[in-house]
């Protein structure tokens, strides 16, 4: 029997998730381990547009599902029925196609589209497929799809500690691919980015999708409170279509900022940032703890879970960040004025920030999925 990381070329996985970029990015991670040790990976994700661009430029095998997210309303529930059924079949027949070794769900609507037809296969008779379904948890609070798909799985791993105890039974971290990682230090990166290497860089980022009200907020700051922006350069990240004439607005408050839809090169990003004014997606607090840069967290205020806020409470408790509940006004932008006055003011304390961030970093999580894996697919071998 093979140990865990030894490289194994004639085994296949499976890696279910999708619909953002904080879906698909621990997938691309954790296929770069396994792919290290000739393991080759197809991913089942939606039919949005991020999904395909980021997987494309890996060179990521991969196919698309009509999944839909869940919804009460009678329109969009009927939709997601759909989804679920067609996917659901879509899933199956891969599986009776390929003979993988096991599946790897990264949690999310997607992977609750396809559970029936996996599991589906996994009982047929006339399918190959009998390997273990892994689940990973990425965020604090689980939500309702993958409530549902730990029910089926054989194994449950989360990235973090969740709310709920005994949810899952091993922590790992949250794999994140090489792209996201700052290549070099806060220079090599400022530099590769075109900007003045001994200038305060603030990130700004709604994540793969962008956030309307982070725009709103930037613009906000640069009407009432320029003055904790001036001196300072800004990479804005947008979202598609988002800009909302964006640069016109840094370039009449006097602002130096590169305003981008998105940037595949995030690590460049995250490595060249005195601090960032972020949501609190799993993948993006992965990435903040990842490069151990300083931020002001604005969690997502419409989940009812308050999942973000969850997730961004061990980084703040730590000392490696700080919240600022968003409300889309102007005492938003006023708070998160005055922390950007007060860190980017105070070298020490964007130091202790960083570290702070750094002691949280589990840079061995993509191993150690794959490890799991691996590891489960040994046992369903025997």
């Amino acid at each position: 029997m093979n140990s865990p990381l030894e490289a194994d070329t004639d085994r296949r996985v499976l890696i279910v998730g999708g619909g953002s970029g904080g879906h698909i990015s621990p997938g691309l991670a954790v296929s770069e381990a396994l792919g290290t040790l000739g393991v080759s990976c197809h991913v089942l994700c939606s039919e949005r547009a991020i999904d395909s661009k980021m997987l494309q430029r890996e060179h990521a095998i991969f196919n698309t599902v009509p999944a839909r997210p869940f919804s009460r309303r009678p329109k969009h529930l009927i939709q997601c029925l759909r989804g679920i059924r067609r996917s659901s079949r879509q899933a199956r027949s891969l599986l009776e196609e390929i003979p993988f070794d096991s599946v790897l769900s990264l949690g999310g609507f997607v992977a609750a589209s396809v559970m029936p037809g996996i599991v589906a296969a996994r009982n047929s008779p006339h399918c190959g497929f009998s390997g273990p379904i892994v689940l990973l948890n990425l965020d604090r609070v689980p939500g309702r799809a993958n409530r549902r798909i730990a029910r089926q799985a054989d194994l449950v791993t989360s990235t973090v500690p969740t709310v709920e105890e005994g949810f899952a039974s091993s922590i790992t971290g949250l794999p994140i691919r090489r792209m996201a990682l700052a290549p070099g230090d806060q220079r090599h990166c400022r530099m590769a980015l075109g900007l003045d290497p001994e200038q305060d860089v603030v990130l700004v980022t709604g994540a793969s999708q962008g956030a309307s009200s982070l725009n709103r907020l930037m613009k906000r700051l640069m009407t009432s409170h320029a003055e904790s922006l001036r001196g300072h350069q800004v990479i804005h990240l947008t979202g598609h279509d988002q800009d909302d004439g964006l640069p016109d607005h840094y370039a009449k408050a006097g602002i130096d900022a590169r305003v981008l839809p998105f940037l595949d090169e995030m690590g460049l990003a995250w490595g060249a940032a005195s601090i960032a004014i972020s949501r609190a997606g799993a993948n993006s607090v992965g990435e903040i703890q990842a490069n151990a840069t300083p931020a002001i967290l604005l969690p997502y205020p419409h989940h009812r879970d308050e999942h973000q806020r969850f997730n961004a409470e061990p980084l703040v408790d730590a000392g490696g960040a700080c919240l600022v509940q968003d409300r889309d006004d102007d005492l938003t932008a006023s708070r998160v004025a005055d922390q950007l006055v007060k860190i980017l003011g105070d070298p020490d304390r964007k130091q202790h920030m960083s570290e702070a961030l750094a002691a949280q970093s589990r840079p061995d999580a993509a191993e150690a999925v794959a490890s799991l894996l691996l590891a489960a697919g040994n046992v369903h071998r025997l």
